[in-house]
């Protein structure tokens, strides 16, 4: 896998890439009634990337791997850290759908049905999210008589930018990491920086606090 070029991937791949921070975050975001059928404990996280050397400096992406009933979703996060945002963000998810379906195969060559797929982008850029929500609105012209033909799905969103009142949910590491992406464009950095600090004093686990500390410095710096 190519390196991850900018600061922004490597803080939300260090962060989201931590179990205790990923299972939070999955509680406080998954859908109830997912929720409800999905077994945290079998979580799973790839960190190989779908993610075209072409578009590395846009997005990062990770997989989570869940059970679900009998078999597994996989819940793609798609960050995007850009200053304003990705128009063709569905185009993007559609081929990673693709290549996680691909991937199933080879891993499953007996298999005739493929596992669902729940897409989650996470934004924090400075400008409002504006970018299609469904696949259909990518294509123009569409008479009622194709529509059939054509994919249509939708990703939720969780927008955590400074523009957004969205409250900030989960245990200490998971608000932290999350306000370090929705601050990081912030006109009072220092002061935003010291919150953060003070932040990791809350943190049991003085192995880890020194481990996000580093992470987050670097990140900021």
């Amino acid at each position: 896998m190519d390196e991850i070029a900018t600061p922004h991937d490597a803080f939300f791949r260090e962060s989201f890439g931590r179990r205790e921070i990923a299972l939070d975050f999955l509680r406080h975001q998954l859908p109830a009634e997912v929720l409800a059928e999905v077994d945290l404990g079998t979580l799973e996280i790839s960190k190989d990337t779908y993610v075209s050397t072409d578009l590395r400096s846009a997005y990062s992406d990770l997989v989570y791997r869940l059970r679900y009933r009998d078999t597994r979703l996989n819940v793609y996060l798609l960050f995007e850290h850009k200053s304003s945002p990705e128009h063709w963000t569905l185009l993007q998810l559609l081929r990673y759908i693709a290549a996680e379906g691909q991937e199933y195969r080879k891993q499953h060559p007996h298999a005739r049905r493929l596992p669902p797929i729940y897409p989650l982008v996470i934004y924090h850029g400075e400008r409002h999210w504006r970018a299609p929500r469904s696949f259909h609105e990518l294509v123009a012209p569409l008479p009622s008589a194709l529509a059939p033909f054509v994919p249509q799905f939708t990703y939720a969103l969780h927008d955590i930018s400074a523009r957004t009142d969205a409250e900030i949910k989960g245990d200490v590491l998971t608000r932290l990491v999350q306000l370090a992406m929705r601050w990081i464009f912030s006109k009072e950095p220092v002061e935003r920086l010291n919150e953060l600090l003070t932040l990791i004093e809350q943190i049991q686990d003085r192995a880890t606090a020194l481990e996000i500390l580093e992470s987050l410095l670097r990140y900021y710096v």
